[in-house]
């Protein structure tokens, strides 16, 4: 985790995503689910990918990864960061994650 980090600190975007991805898959198994420290590093890495992913102005990634660390871990900081994305996302786009857009009725 900390490699992603440095590498986003370093502006290797592509590089750190590698890693945080590589982190969540690693964590992402069933066995791992029960522990409370492999959850909230989960939730971290979850966390760490939405940045990166925002930073990119993927804004539609960044708040699928915002949402997955908030349902692992709800803390006040991960739903501040899913409400900051979302706001992005909504000027962006003009709809918020998840809306239906009525005119494709």
């Amino acid at each position: 985790m900390e490699r992603g980090i440095q590498y986003y600190e370093w502006d290797m975007i592509e590089k750190a995503v590698l890693e945080f991805k590589h982190v969540i898959h690693s964590l992402d198994d069933e066995s791992n689910k029960t522990d409370y420290s492999n959850i909230k590093l989960l939730s971290r890495a979850h966390y760490n990918l939405a940045v990166v992913y925002a930073k990119k102005n993927w804004y539609e990634y960044a708040a699928d990864e915002a949402r997955k660390a908030f349902e692992l871990f709800p803390t006040n900081e991960n739903r501040k960061l899913l409400e900051l994305i979302q706001t992005k996302l909504l000027k962006k786009t003009g709809t918020k994650p998840g809306a239906i857009d009525s005119t494709s009725r």
